[in-house]
């Protein structure tokens, strides 16, 4: 007899259908906004499934409903968090772009350094420890190949060059993670006092995490008070969830101790972090994305529904004032 697996099933629903049987039965109001303003945006501004997540926000009473939960309340946290990915995108690739510069800045005063032997050397090196994703010169310039690439100029260089490639013209095509192991890598094999390489990795992969989400539109707001099981050990954060480039900021700031190894937090806090240590400088002009940064949470903090609301956002948005307060002003 052949078994049956039941597979959990859920029948799609209109907008409306949504509001009556999902949000309404589970405590979500409608006093700031009407049922019928809420169904076009539903329809034509927002979708459920990304939408609804936010709720996960708000507490619940004993009846399982949410507590002082309106709809208008979604909407805002929808917006708050589109901004927030824009700006952080936006501090990503500028991150991306000065690692660049700084390694590339390293090799060209480094007299033991040879620009082209060096991506031999690497490939070597990443093909080591990566035996199940190795990569080769063909693998990496190939990228280039399609004539609409935006690295199809770099391509016919190599290729004319009898593909020997220089680490200007390799960083170029470098995705953020590729970028991160020649980082981890030049910099073990050539220290430099300014650099810890641990402390650097791993703002780099928060970073690395940060630009992937907010490039992919993913929301950045939800399960903020979610970390490691063993992030917090008789009342101190686990060694191995902590950042020694960043512990000093997060002191200074006052930030709470339980919020700091959380996933969300960390890595913001990450991206806030190496955006200082590589671009900030406040003796130049102005830093637009940190202005808008400070804007944005000005409006948190200030600004109907947000500073009534007493849930993980507001715990998560007073520390993160609090860490960028600290480290740029």
């Amino acid at each position: 007899m052949t078994s049956v697996i039941l597979l959990p099933y859920k029948e799609k629903k209109t907008a409306s259908q949504l509001i009556e049987g999902i949000l309404k039965r589970n405590g979500v109001k409608f006093n700031c906004i009407s049922e019928a303003d809420a169904i076009p945006y539903l329809e034509e501004r927002n979708y459920y499934y990304k939408f609804a997540c936010y709720r996960k926000n708000f507490r619940r009473d004993k009846k399982n409903k949410y507590i002082d939960l309106d709809f208008q309340y979604l909407i805002s946290l929808s917006r708050l968090d589109k901004e927030l990915r824009y700006i952080l995108l936006q501090m990503t690739l500028e991150i991306e772009h000065f690692l660049k510069v700084k390694v590339l800045k390293d090799v060209s005063y480094n007299n033991e350094v040879d620009g082209y032997e060096i991506i031999n050397d690497y490939i070597t090196s990443y093909n080591a420890k990566h035996s199940n994703n190795t990569i080769s010169i063909e693998s990496l310039i190939n990228r280039g190949q399609n004539a609409s690439s935006s690295n199809h100029g770099i391509y016919t260089k190599i290729i004319a060059n009898q593909k020997y490639i220089a680490i200007w013209q390799l960083i170029e095509i470098m995705q953020m993670q590729e970028l991160q192991y020649f980082f981890e890598y030049y910099f073990n094999r050539y220290p430099n006092p300014d650099i810890n390489i641990n402390a650097y990795k791993s703002l780099m992969i928060s970073t690395r995490y940060i630009r992937n989400a907010a490039a992919h539109n993913s929301p950045l707001l939800v399960n903020l008070s979610s970390c490691p099981a063993d992030a917090i050990s008789n009342g101190k954060v686990n060694k191995r969830y902590v950042n020694t480039l960043l512990l000093p900021d997060l002191i200074g700031a006052g930030v709470a101790l339980a919020i700091r190894p959380t996933y969300r937090f960390k890595d913001i806090a990450g991206v806030l972090k190496l955006y200082k240590l590589l671009k900030y400088n406040p003796s130049s002009t102005p830093d637009t994305l940190i202005d808008s940064l400070g804007n944005l949470l000005k409006t948190v903090n200030n600004e109907p529904p947000f500073p009534k609301l007493n849930n993980d956002l507001m715990f998560f948005f007073r520390n993160i004032q609090k860490l960028y307060e600290y480290i740029y002003k």
